[in-house]
């Protein structure tokens, strides 16, 4: 019993570490679509850093609330992280996958959304991004921008 106690303590302070954990290897970063009229709709996006998927949702859009569950479905070619003015990397890129997503408002699907993305880490305990953009496409063909960014 003393042991759990130990473990859940150990958790809570690796949690403390990550500014952007919402719960153990699950992280919460900023996204947003821009509109056909140029309107930013500002979201979120929750990684699943250990099964590479999550959710992606908007409290608001153009087609009312929109929510869905995003997979990576296959791995790209890193992007080059640029270097600060004082000669370090800011952030070490993981992965780089591209990645699906179909978008729901009212129970049906009206953004089909492709896009790539890195997945970036602040050290060993620090804080997991998406970083990234990509494009979304409505039942009309109309193609609306979706970008992934640090919170």
């Amino acid at each position: 019993m003393k042991r759990l106690g130990v473990l859940m303590a150990v958790l809570g302070m690796l949690s403390g570490c990550s500014v952007n954990m919402v719960k153990l290897g699950v992280y919460q970063n900023k996204a947003q679509l821009i509109g056909l009229d140029g309107t930013v709709y500002p979201g979120n996006i929750l990684i699943n850093d250990i099964s590479n998927d999550g959710d992606i949702e908007f409290e608001a859009s153009p087609y009312g609330k929109l929510n869905g569950k995003w997979t990576a479905t296959s791995t790209v070619a890193a992007t080059a992280k640029p270097v600060s003015a004082d000669g370090q990397a800011e952030a070490v890129v993981r992965r780089a996958y591209a990645g699906k997503s179909f978008l729901l408002a009212n129970q049906k699907a009206v953004l089909n959304c492709d896009f790539k993305v890195n997945i970036e880490g602040d050290g060993l305990l620090g804080s997991v991004f998406v970083i990234g953009d990509g494009v979304c496409v409505d039942d009309q063909k109309r193609s609306i921008p979706i970008q992934f960014f640090k919170s």
